[in-house]
């Protein structure tokens, strides 16, 4: 590469792990004070349940309007403006309560279009080391989530325990990373194309795509585990024995825990070879991982998490991955993404309640764990599927 490339690569990696490190701890930050949350802002448990299910279904309603977004404004301002709006809703939601859920709601529409527009920066921008650069992506999200999860109650300590003013903080790093999208932004643009504006593809064009539902099949699947672990772990974990203490802290384990294979799973995935094996791999980790938190004993929790939290990274990374491998061409990039994620989490949101009504029926957890089982197997079928696809003829 010359040394314009060099420049070019380096803003846009720059600008990716900004991203990456941005789309978590809006969310995890949250989980934390919740409890402190409905005393500061007098919301029932009911309210708080709503409170902690919007941005996931957001995250499926917010999905279609990327590839809008991309050809509205161009890649570089399509990220600038939802870096800006998701900064205005981290300040804005403390103020009150109205806002507090207007935050939340304007938080997860805009943290899932960010979602999908990454992988279009790495295949316009980083394509020569696609698998890396999602490796980065993805470990920036674990990063910014166990940060989230971690910080927040001391933050609350040190700032006096004003809730308005711990949630408030969290504006400053999303302001930074404004900066860098004002700054780096322009090194997004497509080859040949001004301001990087991308054709427009039709809905139609990319649902006949080669490997599309299998790719949204894998990304749907890894989702809902994830989803359903990071909801009821520590009320599966205190049903077991533990102390609320332990289970928090398993909590943060299964996200600590699967950092090396955020980064190491899309790497790798970069050899098409190496794609069905890694599949396989993490798909029966998750599934030796939900039958010993199931049935095996209570001692062993931190090491079955800790296989759960490389199986979950994993997969995430491996879905970015895929979606990066299989899009069929740059311009298809964002649409391939609103799909299979959009549909992904919309599928994946269905996994917390499903469990959580089974708790309210008297089903064992145990039990209720084998739903989980079953849609590891379907990831697995899936994700074979979109690894044959992404290795084009």
């Amino acid at each position: 590469m010359n040394a314009a490339e060099r420049r070019r690569g380096a803003s846009a990696g720059i600008l990716l792990l900004a991203i990456g490190l941005s789309v978590r701890f809006p969310i995890t930050s949250v989980s934390p004070l919740l409890s402190d949350i409905g005393a500061a802002y007098a919301l029932p448990a009911s309210g708080l349940a709503v409170l902690s299910s919007l941005p996931v279904l957001m995250f499926g309603l917010a999905s279609p309007f990327a590839p809008v977004l991309v050809r509205r404004l161009g890649l570089s301002r399509a990220i600038t403006v939802l870096l800006a709006l998701l900064a205005l809703a981290t300040l804005l939601r403390p103020l009150s309560a109205p806002l507090l859920f207007a935050g939340v709601v304007l938080g997860g529409a805009t943290i899932a279009l960010l979602g999908i527009l990454a992988p279009q920066v790495i295949r316009q921008a980083l394509p020569e080391r696609g698998g890396f650069w999602t490796g980065v992506y993805t470990t920036s999200f674990g990063v910014s989530a166990a940060a989230g999860a971690a910080l927040a109650v001391p933050i609350l300590h040190l700032l006096g325990d004003s809730v308005s003013a711990a949630l408030m903080v969290w504006g400053i790093p999303l302001l930074v990373a404004v900066a860098l999208a004002l700054g780096l932004g322009s090194a997004l643009g497509e080859r040949g194309t001004p301001g990087g504006h991308a054709p427009a593809q039709p809905w139609t064009a990319i649902l006949r795509t080669r490997g599309i539902w299998a790719v949204t099949g894998f990304f749907g699947c890894q989702a809902l585990i994830y989803f359903s672990l990071t909801a009821w772990l520590p009320t599966i974990a205190l049903s077991r024995g533990m102390t609320p203490s332990e289970s928090g802290l398993l909590l943060a384990w299964l996200s600590v825990a699967g950092l090396p294979a955020s980064l190491v799973a899309p790497t790798l995935a970069g050899r098409p070879r190496l794609r069905t094996p890694l599949i396989v791999g993490v798909a029966l980790l998750s599934i030796v991982g939900l039958l010993g938190l199931a049935y095996g004993p209570i001692e062993f929790a931190p090491l079955v998490v800790a296989l759960l939290g490389i199986a979950q990274s994993g997969a995430f990374g491996l879905a970015i991955a895929l979606i990066v491998f299989t899009t069929p061409s740059v311009a298809q990039t964002a649409t391939f993404s609103a799909v299979s994620q959009g549909v992904g989490y919309a599928f994946a949101a269905t996994g917390p309640l499903l469990l959580g009504l089974f708790a309210d029926a008297g089903i064992a957890w145990s039990a209720a764990l084998l739903l989980l089982v079953a849609v590891a197997v379907a990831e697995l079928c899936f994700g074979v599927a979109s690894s044959r696809a992404s290795q084009r003829p």
